[in-house]
């Protein structure tokens, strides 16, 4: 059974300081891809799609199934935490479920503040309006909610837990976020700053959510 991180440990500090520096790296990426990569990228995706009739169509209109995915998702992994405890069994996989049934479903409903206070416009909006791409601070909601990505959020959550209990699924589970980034920016859902941003709380939301486990069973 692995043993709990106590409040002073070296491996605690060595999280914060993570989350910290993550924080200014993923501060300065923004930045950068707002004001330098974010219009290119997003008028390039445009011209991909509008020069293939087939993948223009095929990405036009993509149902949003988030909701639905979490919802069976965090269904599933507390299922199995609930199993696992009825048979006595405290192990990595039951905390594995413990924390990405917590951080999952957290990080999608914690989406909507982040939304609402940035207001950023959605990348097809400014594309076809020729609208601002800026941020309009707390007036976020419908046109105006690109910022950051609800879907890197949520699955950055689920994987960054899956990262910490299973190390040997490191290399899938950083290739799946990578190709899900991918698909966000070259289809114009989102803009590339956006991606970033909700990786990083994605990942913040999955270790707060395991240091408040840590304190609360030490």
């Amino acid at each position: 059974m692995r043993t709990l991180i106590s409040d002073d440990s070296p491996e605690k500090d060595e999280n914060h300081k993570i989350v910290a520096r993550y924080f200014l790296i993923t501060v300065l990426a923004v930045l950068t891809s707002w004001r330098v990569l974010d219009a290119r990228i997003a008028l390039y995706a445009k011209e991909m799609l509008e020069s293939n009739f087939l993948l223009m169509a095929s990405t036009s209109n993509i149902p949003d199934v988030l909701f639905i995915l979490v919802c069976i998702g965090s269904a599933l992994v507390w299922g199995r935490y609930l199993i696992l405890r009825r048979r006595g069994i405290t192990n990595e996989q039951s905390r594995f479920c413990q924390i990405a049934g917590t951080a999952v479903p957290l990080a999608f409903f914690l989406k909507w503040p982040f939304k609402f206070v940035f207001g950023r416009t959605n990348t097809r909006v400014w594309i076809v309006n020729q609208v601002s791409d800026d941020f309009h601070w707390f007036n976020g909601g419908g046109d105006y909610s690109s910022f950051p990505s609800g879907h890197m959020m949520v699955f950055a959550a689920f994987f960054s837990a899956l990262w910490h209990f299973y190390p040997r699924y490191r290399l899938i589970s950083v290739s799946l976020l990578l190709i899900l980034a991918s698909a966000l920016v070259t289809t114009d859902y989102h803009y590339l700053s956006d991606v970033i941003a909700g990786a990083y709380l994605g990942l913040t939301t999955t270790f707060l959510t395991k240091a408040c486990f840590e304190k609360t069973c030490h």
